[in-house]
């Protein structure tokens, strides 16, 4: 750029909108201001006649002047423009300033002086800081919640993981960042959450609660330990791609009251079988699966020989032991597949889906013998064992019955044509040897 003659550069700057201004060189060194216009001027709070002609560093601030004239240094160093954001505290206001800075080359390839343009750019510096401040905010909002929020972008990386996800799965932000969403589930739920994150995807809804049908979302931890969790979901867009957003919460701790409440509403607390509520409930269950497909379904009613003797004998702390001892002697023998429920006091009840009278009758047999035998693994805790057996009924639900009672009064008939034989034994419910149901219990 060659350099205009002072009166026509004054001239001209004057008309310009920006701040401007004509600084001379000597020995390298930046000197006077040779011209400016009224912005300039205004720009650092000076009038123009004392401005021109004197050292530019004596209206520079004091607080900036060293930081301003470094770089003008550089680009007289350089010869080459420069660019620099500037504040100046005026009027109890900062106003930010983008300066530059180019060099006027003379005839011997140096700066002979420096061109400053400065325009305001507060508004914007501003609107920086304030999007720096609301992204602070926010991030110190993320990093202190409570509960675990993972961002992910479309193709499921993860862009954001806070510290209470670092502590709920394991895994440092530095290093999960960037990797698949995947790691923190399940592998055998991957393709069910493939599934519905298409959906969510898909769907017009922003956001929402994640559940599984029938069971618990689980996340799983950098060591792999698997644990119950809560979580929402949203999505935004950002420049045209979506961006989700999930809130996870470690719900472990509800999630084992919960299991314990159930445990307390289905066990048995003696024995830790289910209770005869959750039996009925199970066999109601059943008895419309076997006649949906045409299964067999049957039942065994069991009850310990002489219990009553074993209380007055031994005590009923033993007596407790011994129902123990049944129920661990059951679990032995039975089938996983088979529902084995403490009933009331002594008396013991088995469902057997998809099984014939004849199967059961075959279960139940070896059923007596191994308690007979004791030929089973339990801790007396200190006691002696106590031997004992039990008597079973055996029935099977019939094709027109619509509940289990009808085929537990058969079974518990022939429970007590065994106690009537002489106990230790086991009867399957026959309608030629027994009296009909509905006309009472054969005495014990």
């Amino acid at each position: 750029m060659k350099q205009l003659p002072p009166s026509a550069f004054s001239d001209f700057i004057e008309a310009i909108a920006t701040s401007v201004a004509m600084v001379s060189i000597d020995d390298g060194r930046i000197v006077s201001v040779v011209s400016c216009n009224h912005q300039f001027c205004d720009m650092l709070g000076a009038r123009k006649e004392d401005i021109v002609n004197r050292p530019l560093r004596e209206y520079i601030p004091r607080y900036a002047r060293k930081e301003f004239e470094l770089h003008l240094r550089k680009c007289v160093d350089s010869s080459s423009p420069l660019e620099f954001i500037q504040p100046f505290d005026l009027y109890e206001t900062t106003r930010w300033w983008r300066v530059t800075a180019c060099p006027i080359m003379g005839d011997a390839k140096r700066p002979l002086s420096v061109l400053l343009t400065c325009i305001d750019v507060s508004d914007k510096i501003e609107l920086e800081n304030s999007l720096v401040v609301a992204n602070s905010r926010l991030g110190s909002v993320i990093q202190s919640a409570y509960d675990g929020i993972i961002g992910v972008d479309g193709e499921q990386i993860i862009t954001i993981f806070n510290s209470a996800a670092e502590d709920m799965f394991g895994y440092d932000a530095d290093e999960i960042i960037g990797k698949p969403l995947s790691l923190l589930i399940p592998r055998r739920h991957h393709q069910n959450h493939e599934t519905h994150f298409g959906r969510f995807h898909a769907s017009p809804i922003r956001s929402r609660q994640m559940f599984e049908r029938g069971g618990r979302i689980t996340g799983v931890t950098r060591d792999g330990v698997e644990f119950p969790v809560e979580i929402s979901i949203s999505k935004i867009e950002v420049d045209g791609a979506t961006e989700y957003t999930a809130v996870v919460r470690d719900i472990s701790e509800r999630a084992r009251l919960i299991d314990q409440l159930q445990q307390q509403a289905t066990a048995d607390d003696l024995t830790g079988l289910i209770n005869r509520r959750a039996f009925h409930e199970r066999a109601t269950e059943h008895v419309e699966l076997a006649h949906r497909h045409g299964n067999p379904l049957s039942l065994l009613m069991i009850d310990i020989d002489c219990f009553k003797s074993v209380n007055d004998t031994h005590g009923h702390a033993i007596g407790d032991v011994v129902l123990k001892a049944m129920a661990a002697g059951g679990t032995a023998t039975l089938r996983k597949a088979d529902f084995f429920a403490r009933h009331g006091g002594e008396e013991f009840a088995v469902l057997l889906p998809m099984t014939d009278v004849d199967e059961a009758e075959v279960l139940a047999e070896r059923l007596r013998q191994t308690i007979a035998d004791g030929a089973f693994a339990f801790d007396w805790a200190g006691h002696d064992p106590v031997p004992f057996t039990i008597s079973i009924g055996v029935a099977m639900l019939r094709s027109d019955e619509l509940s289990i009672e009808n085929t537990m009064k058969r079974a518990d008939i022939a429970l007590y044509k065994a106690k009537d034989d002489g106990r230790n034994l086991v009867r399957v419910w026959k309608s030629e040897l027994l009296m009909p149901i509905g006309s009472g219990r054969i005495a014990a």
